[in-house]
């Protein structure tokens, strides 16, 4: 399926909402037109859109067992964006079972990952296997760039196996 790139301007998806005392805000894509993100250009398409989002550093992205966009979390609170297969609340209510963090920044920088990168996206990807999550990837982008750090750390990145979504019954 081709990605169709999501109309996050329109403040109709857009819920601003509370997690604790924290706020962000969460998209919430139309089900009649699903936003799937079946490959790496899918999720560089969809991260590349992000930095037009009303965003300061991150969105959290759950995806259903078929790769369907089910939410977007722009700064989403520590404990959501570490947890978000424990906590409960708006954006949580349809079933998700993989992740995609994107991460906005100045510059990408054109070189591997550092050690720190490379641990915070393992441990980040062993949290989410705690609670039952598929975490896909951790990207960062700026205005010209995007680069996984799942490619860049794990020789065996979910991007290179193939997908085909489940079918629906």
């Amino acid at each position: 399926m081709s990605f169709r790139r999501p109309h996050l301007r329109s403040r109709r998806h857009i819920v601003d909402i509370h997690y604790g005392n924290q706020p962000c805000s969460v998209w919430l894509p139309d089900p009649d037109e699903p936003l799937v993100i079946a490959d790496f250009a899918d999720a560089a398409n969809l991260a590349s859109a992000v930095v037009d989002m009303p965003v300061d550093n991150e969105v959290l992205v759950l995806l259903d067992e078929r790769r369907r966009v089910t939410a977007l979390f722009a700064d989403p609170p520590t404990e959501l964006g570490l947890f978000v297969g424990w906590c409960d609340g708006p954006g949580l209510e349809v079933p998700f079972s993989q992740t995609l963090t994107i991460c906005v920044t100045a510059a990408v920088v054109d070189r591997p990952p550092d050690t720190t990168d490379r641990l915070g996206y393992f441990e980040l990807r062993r949290l989410h296997m705690l609670q039952g999550l598929l975490l896909l990837d951790v990207l960062l982008v700026d205005h010209e760039r995007v680069q996984s750090l799942a490619i860049a750390c794990d020789p065996d990145a979910v991007w290179f196996d193939e997908f085909a979504p489940i079918e629906a019954a």
